[in-house]
């Protein structure tokens, strides 16, 4: 199941207007996804 609520604002809002941050995809939201947001901001930077 994806978690994606578990996503940090800012990532969530991006893809939402379109602009999704470089490498984002659907394969990588299905791993470990890191709880920490900043975490998550540097994966995809």
């Amino acid at each position: 199941m994806l978690r994606l609520t578990s996503l940090a604002p800012d990532i969530i809002e991006a893809t939402l207007r379109g602009r999704e941050p470089a490498g984002l995809s659907l394969e990588k939201l299905r791993k470990d996804l890191p709880v920490r947001w900043e975490e998550q901001r540097k994966m995809w930077g």
